[in-house]
């Protein structure tokens, strides 16, 4: 095509319409899906990402390899939650709740580090887990909830954390890690859930 002809060429009006009437939906989808996607992973779950990344690295520190806790991300949790795992062959005398000098070592280590940090939480949440109950007997609610009491007498006494700061649950056999192995060892636990979000000003 010659100059003159490229010269000659209209614009044509409705062309130029649709180009930008359809670049402006392109925008107003994308800024949907993020704000959809942002709804689903949680706004308070990125607010508190610095907060939460600070106390795992603390823990990380605080722990040999072999008897740290770890975080269990697979739960319907609040917004801004992180949720840590020890298990029972490592913190209390089998079928009792009575805490080992190991469990309660460990414990200690923790609250060192919730402590330490106490500005970036609002609270934590103490369950104690048992095995799923056997067909016909029944779940073992109070070992679970002396379990995590023990837990929460702990960090309160020697580990210095505020009692009302605090609260506890017995979750028996209702929640196990590993639903398909019931008898799993794993499914006997305590979970420490540490609640990030602020209460509104």
């Amino acid at each position: 095509m010659s100059r003159r002809a490229v010269r000659d060429l209209e614009i044509n009006p409705y062309i130029a319409f649709t180009d930008v009437a359809f670049t402006l939906v392109l925008v107003l989808v994308m800024v949907v899906v993020t704000v959809t996607l942002y709804g689903r992973i949680g706004w308070e779950d990125i607010k508190y990402k610095q907060a939460q990344a600070s106390v795992r690295t603390a823990v990380i520190d605080a722990y040999p390899r072999r008897d740290r806790p770890f975080v269990n991300n697979g739960r319907n949790d609040p917004p801004g939650a992180q949720r840590w795992v020890f298990a029972q062959a490592n913190l209390f005398r089998k079928g009792t709740a009575t805490l080992t000098p190991s469990g309660r070592s460990a414990l200690l280590r923790f609250a060192g580090v919730v402590q330490s940090r106490q500005e970036l939480w609002r609270r934590l949440r103490i369950e104690g887990h048992t095995l799923p109950n056997r067909s016909g007997q029944q779940d073992e609610w109070l070992l679970s909830a002396q379990r995590a009491e023990q837990v929460a007498v702990l960090l309160q006494g020697a580990g210095h954390v505020p009692s009302y700061r605090m609260a506890i649950a017995g979750r028996a056999g209702q929640n196990p890690s590993f639903p398909a192995q019931p008898r799993n060892p794993a499914n006997e636990r305590v979970e420490i859930l540490i609640e990030y979000a602020q209460k509104a000003q």
